[in-house]
């Protein structure tokens, strides 16, 4: 019942207009993988949460970076069998945050396809891997599918923290290029 309650808020939120808002990245990453954790050791699934020691802001409300994570984490237990083990890892940058959801299990066979609102292999509706998306270009940011090093899937949401411009060409070159 309260993981139905839990997809039920993620839906919710999905269909709302994204608002202005911050959060400690690191905080709700913690709240989120201790409330999957219970699921996940009642199926036998090793769960680990890296790199969420120090506060992690970001220009993003919790409750969406929640419904993100919890999308994320949703699919591992749809797509994977019970035992399947997975990792969310929190990453710090200049001027980006990175948020790593990878699983053991056996990945996906199309990512591009899989990026695609609405579409999924797996049977399901999409919905989980659209919500992450939205949330990380809220920001500026993006999503990206990848192999994990764990077998599986590893999914990555990057946040744009803070504007940076792009580098600066050296004047050198620009005068050789006319």
């Amino acid at each position: 019942d309260r993981i139905e309650h839990e997809v039920d808020q993620i839906i919710r939120i999905a269909r709302r207009p994204t608002g202005r808002g911050s959060c400690d990245a690191a905080q709700v990453l913690r709240e989120r993988v201790a409330f999957w954790s219970v699921l996940a050791e009642d199926e036998g699934r090793s769960c680990e949460l890296i790199g969420a020691d120090a506060p992690a802001p970001l220009p993003l409300s919790g409750t969406e970076l929640a419904a993100a994570v919890d999308a994320l984490l949703g699919n591992i237990f749809r797509h994977t069998a019970e035992g399947t083990g997975f990792a969310v890892t929190l990453h710090q940058g200049q001027g980006v945050t990175g948020i790593l959801v990878a699983d053991a299990g056996p990945g996906i066979s199309d990512p591009d396809a899989a990026l695609k609102r609405g579409s999924s292999g797996g049977g399901s509706t999409g919905l989980g891997l659209d919500i992450a998306r939205r949330a990380a270009e809220s920001t500026g940011g993006y999503l990206r599918i990848h192999r994990s090093v764990l077998g599986g899937a590893q999914v990555q949401m990057w946040f744009r923290t803070k504007y940076l411009p792009p580098p600066r060409r050296s004047r050198r070159l620009v005068r050789r290029r006319r």
